[in-house]
């Protein structure tokens, strides 16, 4: 993959800068940034070179434009910026050409090769099924998996499953009482069961008491209690992948905190080491300074049980073992945030080199979930729910001529499933959103289907063109909307790169939402006027010069939304 060609142009304007500056390229480079459209499309604010060089930052601004010259940039003063401009030529053939040699790969580097990412994300709890709000840190984390993934790191995704611990005691002892033997391989049944139990136990203590002894015989090696918790395990397991297939997510790994069962004393001993343990009304607790009011980071509950801290710390130290990261995330709620910053300051405590390397994403809550039924708790009762009224959408739409495709089913589970996620990811992670599936399924606005749209018209543009030109003349691209268009796919580049270093897939959502738009706004030029059809009628030179920059819309789109998880229909 090639240098983008807005970085390219970027680099050689914050050199050019510094050599008339006399300074170096890297003092100058965090100084620029994307211009006001007005103005530009890069600048370089000199507010702080005022002081040394003892000249008002206007003066600064105006005589380094007479001396800073970048061949394809148009450079200018505004105040006291110093603004650059990309020249239409040859911009827009170097961008177009950029996109068309890459296609799906635009967008990728290679600039985290040879770095490795643990991402653990998803983690639903066995003998559960996946609710409605495990959508926030799947979708998320797969998202973050796709574009570290895009930019050369090794990505090693953990599905950290709830797969040990008092609650799988309830599900257990609440099969005896309540469960099918005939129905043991049902999930459903198995929510059924703990729902009940865990209902019992809230009233009858003998019955907790039962499930807090049976997770003891768990955790003692009992062959019986372990040869359940496998069976229910595997059982939940096989309907989560189906869902996991549903929403085109994978993992490299499917672990579980069983996977630290018999592992947990040795992290303790370390930690009694450094920073020391100690006993707090008869449960074990890491000893280090806590701020007032601040919960003890337990390690063992007094009856001898472990907790979840405790199986994270040993679960970090095998990742580091295994991975030797260079970062390690947990998309996990913003409710977590205290038990994460105890983590990470333990890990520290500890002298663990690594524990700076180790990211909290956290994300907000979704309310609301609007729906033609109501609320709704399961994940795939909302997807469900998303294909219906996707399909009603589709066939109404196929009635009227607006939308053309051979399998309308296929084509409203694409758009039921982009409407979702892209509702989700339009958000930045930490807010909290209202979900409401009439509007995030809208062909309008700020929506999956909207995008989608986009991505399927530009198909469609290409196939009644009869295919994307083997050559072009980019000269002939010179409608503003066709600069505002290519300035938009030259940024692909930079967004994923921010999306990755951010951990924040929104960047990426609302930069598509950019692009469809300008792509909408030159599209419709046609309308109004016929020289500017796309599809142009006797300029058949002009004609594929457009069809080549749809083609770069079409991989823009294709390549953005393929990273965020959305589907990208080629029919619509």
């Amino acid at each position: 993959m090639s240098t983008p060609v807005y970085d390219r142009y970027r680099a050689a304007f914050v050199g050019a800068i510094a050599q008339a500056l006399g300074q170096q390229p890297e003092e100058i480079d965090p100084h620029v940034k994307p211009a006001d459209p007005q103005h530009g499309d890069l600048s370089f604010p000199t507010f702080p070179l005022a002081k040394a060089l003892k000249k008002a930052p206007p003066a600064i601004a105006a005589d380094l434009a007479t001396k800073v010259s970048v061949p394809g940039l148009q450079i200018a003063s505004a105040g006291p910026y110093l603004n650059a401009r990309f020249l239409l030529q040859p911009f827009v053939g170097e961008v177009i050409d950029q996109a068309r040699s890459e296609g799906e790969k635009y967008g990728h580097s290679e600039a985290g090769k040879g770095k490795t990412v643990v991402i653990d994300y998803s983690s639903p709890n066995i003998a559960k099924p996946i609710a409605f709000h495990h959508v926030r840190s799947t979708m998320i984390g797969n998202a973050i998996a796709n574009l570290y993934r895009s930019q050369g790191w090794r990505v090693e995704g953990i599905n950290y499953l709830g797969d040990w611990g008092k609650q799988f005691g309830l599900v257990a002892v609440g099969f005896q009482e309540y469960g099918d033997p005939a129905r043991r391989g049902e999930v459903a049944h198995l929510v059924d069961v703990y729902v009940k139990a865990n209902a019992r136990a809230e009233s009858d203590p003998e019955f907790d008491e039962r499930a807090r002894a049976f997770f003891r015989r768990m955790e003692e090696g009992d062959q019986e209690a372990l040869a359940l918790w496998e069976e229910f395990r595997e059982t939940s397991l096989r309907d989560f992948k189906r869902v996991y297939e549903r929403l085109g997510v994978r993992f490299e790994h499917y672990e579980g905190e069983s996977r630290y069962q018999g592992k947990m004393d040795a992290i303790i001993d370390e930690i009694a080491k450094k920073p020391g343990t100690k006993e707090s009304e008869g449960a074990l607790i890491v000893d280090m300074p806590y701020d007032e009011n601040e919960p003890p980071v337990l390690l063992k509950k007094n009856d001898g049980t472990t907790l979840y801290a405790t199986r994270d710390l040993a679960a970090a130290h095998d990742r580091y073992e295994r991975f030797h990261f260079d970062r390690a995330l947990y998309v996990v709620a913003t409710d977590q945030s205290l038990h994460f910053k105890q983590l990470f300051r333990t890990l520290k405590e500890m002298g663990r080199p690594w524990a700076d390397r180790l990211i909290h994403v956290n994300f907000g809550r979704v309310g609301g979930q609007s729906t033609r039924k109501g609320k709704l708790t399961l994940l795939t009762q909302v997807l469900d729910e998303a294909q219906a009224v996707a399909l009603e959408k589709v066939k109404e739409n196929i009635a009227a001529g607006r939308i053309q495709t051979d399998d309308a089913e296929k084509l409203a589970d694409a758009i039921g499933l982009g409407a979702i996620v892209f509702g989700d990811l339009k958000n930045r992670r930490v807010t909290d959103y209202d979900f409401d599936l009439e509007a995030f399924l809208s062909f309008e606005g700020h929506t999956g289907p909207y995008l989608q749209y986009a991505h399927a018209r530009a198909c469609n543009v290409l196939r009644r063109g009869g295919g994307a030109p083997a050559s072009y003349d980019p000269s002939l691209l010179t409608l503003p909307e066709e600069l505002a268009l290519v300035r938009e796919i030259a940024r692909l580049p930079v967004v994923t790169r921010e999306a990755t270093e951010q951990n924040e897939p929104s960047l990426l959502a609302r930069y598509l939402l950019d692009v469809a738009s300008a792509f909408s706004r030159w599209y419709t030029l046609g309308n109004q006027e016929r020289d500017k059809r796309v599809l142009v009628e006797g300029n058949e030179p002009v004609k594929h010069a457009r069809l080549a920059l749809t083609d770069a819309v079409r991989i823009t789109l294709a390549s953005g939304l393929t990273l965020l998880g959305v589907p990208t229909p080629e029919n619509m």
